[in-house]
């Protein structure tokens, strides 16, 4: 039987969350069905839909937009009053909220049997990567056996539902009744193509099911420890090839070199969009003779040595905001997105300190006397095959072909921890930026060939003490990425 529950307030004032309401022990109200005589069984206005039994199996698509577009079909006052009643319903999961989808994930492991039970899902791809969903990662992980996660790494369909266009997984998650260290490992299934017709997805979640993905052509599987996925590491969705991912763990747990995370050594911000909010674009400079970098034009921005393209002026309302901003300027620049088959410069170091829309000062801790130097490097490394797969590793994908990088994504990115490396290593990094500043590099499908970014990693190679063999491993399959082609793999 299938129950049709209210969402929004009803002729009372009171509020009602649908199906969510079981989170707070309360039973939803129902109401009756459109064109109830073509279904062959319903549950009656009158009746109750409790939870009886704990469920075997719970399926789930769960509604999910950005905040700022939920409830929009409401009233401002019913919105409101619908947001409120949210924030009293998840008071209980503070850790697991930040998406919508959260809650819906929360409630299926209120309604699974505690010892048989299990979800099947489709989230947005972000849930696996970002910062916001790392609560329900380990959630997840804590309470569940995440079996499965199937991605689809297939630039012509990097989603599963109807009616999106942002990259999506499926996930399979069952109660793990035995002890957590004898936990298996997690199936991950990076999709080369994905299937557009119903007859199709039955024949990939077959070879899903027998293991032959990769013999049949439809992608890549590998296991990804249950350690990992426990602690929200969920980084094997990020590239179609398992070495890309695997090299990509490496790195952010330090095993390739002494590393770091930027945050440590540098002050990242603000993002793009405060500067849109406080500043207007200008033609002619003003009086306090502010610049940016307002775009990343790769017909423009070619080279690791640029300039800043725009004057810019505080909006009348928002002065003192634009001058806190503008005391975060800096002379390196991070990117806030790009589009990959198309970018050639990942890091750009300008003449003079500026701001960005599309890019994010960072500003490097230290001496004025060593800053200079230690910029160059940084910029070096994020422009070689080390720096590049550091910055798609840690990516936002809610595009995958076209990633954006939050905050959180920048301060989060490993970098060599010099301390451990000597100044011998930003000395050897600063002269391949003062070689290679103005030269220009081929977009990133191109890399391969490049004779800068090889130069480049030349320089990386023996500065952090790598293997040659492994970085020119590691960009050859960055330029075969689909995400990185913008094709499907081997087309």
């Amino acid at each position: 039987k299938i129950g049709r529950v209210l969402l929004g307030v009803d002729d009372g004032g009171k509020t009602h969350l649908g199906s969510l309401e079981f989170l707070g022990s309360q039973q939803p109200r129902i109401m009756p069905w459109p064109n109830a005589a073509q279904l062959i069984s319903q549950v009656d206005t009158g009746d109750e839909i409790a939870v009886t039994e704990p469920a075997d199996l719970v399926i789930m698509n769960p509604p999910f937009t950005r905040d700022s577009l939920r409830h929009d079909q409401f009233s401002r006052d019913e919105e409101r009053k619908i947001k409120a009643r949210e924030k009293e319903l998840f008071a209980a999961y503070p850790n697991y909220m930040a998406g919508n989808s959260g809650a819906f994930l929360v409630l299926a492991n209120y309604i699974s049997k505690p010892d048989t039970g299990a979800i099947a899902a489709i989230l947005p791809l972000t849930g696996a990567t970002d910062k916001s969903g790392h609560g329900i990662r380990k959630y997840l992980g804590r309470h569940y056996h995440v079996e499965l996660i199937v991605t689809s790494h297939d630039p012509e369909r990097i989603y599963f539902s109807e009616n999106t266009s942002i990259g999506e997984m499926l996930l399979v998650c069952r109660r793990w009744p035995g002890k957590k260290k004898d936990k298996p490992s997690t199936r991950v299934v990076n999709l080369a193509r994905n299937p557009a017709t119903p007859a199709e997805a039955i024949t990939v979640a077959r070879v899903i099911a027998d293991g032959t993905v990769a013999n049949q052509n439809y992608g890549t599987v590998q296991e990804w420890p249950a350690s990992k996925i426990a602690v929200g590491d969920w980084g094997a969705v990020q590239f179609l090839s398992p070495y890309l991912c695997q090299r990509s763990a490496e790195l952010a747990q330090g095993d390739l070199f002494p590393s770091v995370r930027l945050e440590t050594i540098a002050e990242i911000g603000p993002a793009g969009r405060r500067i849109r909010d406080a500043f207007t674009r200008s033609n002619m400079p003003d009086v306090d003779g502010r610049v940016a970098l307002w775009h990343h034009d790769t017909e423009m921005t070619q080279s690791m040595a640029t300039k800043s393209d725009t004057h810019i002026v505080a909006k009348p309302s928002k002065a003192n905001l634009a001058a806190k901003y503008w005391q975060q300027r800096s002379t390196l620049l991070l990117p806030n997105r790009m589009r990959l088959n198309t970018v050639r410069v990942l890091t750009v170091k300008l003449d003079l300190p500026a701001v960005g829309s599309a890019w994010s000062p960072c500003n490097l801790r230290g001496a004025d006397t060593d800053r200079e130097n230690l910029e160059k490097a940084i910029c070096v490394y994020l422009n070689s095959t080390i720096g590049v797969l550091a910055l798609l590793g840690d990516r936002t994908n809610t595009t995958p072909s076209y990633p954006r990088f939050s905050l959180d994504d920048l301060r989060n990115l490993s970098v060599p921890n010099f301390t451990a490396l000597g100044a011998n290593a930003i000395n050897q990094l600063a002269a391949a930026y003062d070689a290679h500043a103005n030269d220009i590099l081929l977009p990133l499908p191109q890399m391969d060939a490049d004779p800068v970014r090889r130069s480049l990693d030349a320089a990386v190679v023996t500065a952090l003490g790598l293997d040659d063999e492994l970085v020119s491993t590691i960009r050859r399959q960055l330029a075969a990425e689909p995400s990185v082609t913008g094709r499907r793999y081997g087309e």
